[in-house]
């Protein structure tokens, strides 16, 4: 029999391996390319309940092909890190030549090990898109996340109401492996994260988010802060 520890390894190696080069440009045809408008309201979703200010050092966690890190740079002054585990995905962010300039980081978040990657009190704030539902360890990464930020820094979690039957082809035997793959309540995160030890500032739907066409998951918000 595999135990806990064992399955936490072979998940992110099962992970790395599915995002070869095929499926990492499948991604980021689908998944990772936005268009301006996309972008612009991605960004504002951000800035309404999140601003983001000049000389704020910035963490996209689980940054895929850089589809969120792409929306922050469009913000002038922000200190960007990207950290993606997968060799293909972090191959295809340095390509996007809006990019070049971006740190890249490799590496996951959600094992004990991953800690160590950051100083403590590193960042300013902390953001993920589309990363939550596919931690293996979700509470590991949020006490990660406490870690990395500075007191008083933010965490702002981007995520959408997924059903099983979203988890397809060579995905599908993750959907039980993830605590959060198939999550339908917006209080679950929220109720993880003030667990830990952030205080939840904000949950609500993204608005200007979800009214375009190209979202087809309705997408929401989660905000917290380290404590003070």
């Amino acid at each position: 029999m595999v135990n806990w520890s064992q399955s936490r390894e072979l998940f992110h190696g099962r992970l790395v391996a599915k995002y070869n080069e095929s499926e990492a440009k499948s991604y980021d045809a689908f998944v990772g390319t936005l268009t301006k408008e996309d972008e612009e309201a991605y960004l504002a979703d951000i800035q309404e309940v999140s601003p983001l200010l000049k000389g704020h050092s910035i963490l996209d966690v689980g940054a895929g092909s850089g589809a969120l890190t792409k929306i922050l740079s469009r913000v002038d002054g922000l200190v960007l890190t990207a950290m993606e585990p997968s060799p293909d995905m972090r191959e295809l962010l340095r390509s996007k030549p809006e990019l070049a300039k971006v740190p890249v980081v490799e590496g996951g978040c959600d094992s004990l090990d991953d800690r160590q990657i950051f100083p403590e009190s590193n960042f300013d704030s902390i953001l993920s898109r589309q990363v939550v539902n596919s931690l293996f360890d979700p509470l590991v990464a949020f006490q990660n996340w406490l870690y990395w930020l500075k007191p008083g820094g933010s965490v702002v979690v981007i995520d959408g109401i997924y059903g099983r039957d979203g988890w397809t082809g060579v995905w599908e035997e993750e959907v039980d492996v993830t605590p959060l793959a198939a999550c339908q309540s917006l209080a679950t995160i929220p109720y993880l994260l003030e667990f830990i030890g952030f205080r939840v500032e904000m949950v609500n739907w993204m608005t200007r988010t979800n009214r375009l066409p190209a979202t087809r998951t309705k997408r929401y918000l989660v905000v917290a802060k380290k404590p003070k």
